[in-house]
């Protein structure tokens, strides 16, 4: 397993479900961190839709404005569940609810398998 995916989520959740799914149906874990705007009920509701997908994990909620530090920690946190919950990933991927790929998974899997240590925009390695 090379690649795992974050998600950002605060709305649509329905298609924020969708999203998860095919990640995680195309072998990517993924960990999703909820606004803590959205309610509880609605937030409960969005965990049990994705209860039997496997590989996604829900981090800690922050309440999460633009600009501010919420984003920063729901960031950091998702990525900390995701090293301890995958350690055997190499890459993590960070995107909204609404991102999807436009080109199938499995090309941005072997890109990134291709590129063992190279990081994209301003990253972290799984190590550090």
């Amino acid at each position: 397993m090379s690649v795992g995916i974050i998600m950002l989520v605060h709305t649509a959740l329905h298609r924020a479900e969708q999203v998860a799914r095919h990640w995680a149906l195309s072998g990517c874990p993924v960990v999703i961190h909820v606004d803590k705007c959205v309610p509880k009920a609605t937030y409960a509701a969005f965990v049990d839709a994705l209860g039997d997908v496997g590989n996604v994990r829900f981090s800690r909620r922050h309440r999460c404005e633009w600009g501010t530090w919420g984003l920063v920690a729901a960031s950091q946190d998702a990525a900390e569940l995701m090293l301890a919950e995958f350690p055997d990933i190499r890459h993590v991927y960070l995107s909204s609810g609404a991102c999807l790929p436009l080109r199938p998974v499995e090309e941005l899997v072997e890109y990134l398998a291709d590129r063992p240590r190279t990081d994209f925009i301003e990253s972290a390695t799984t190590a550090d």
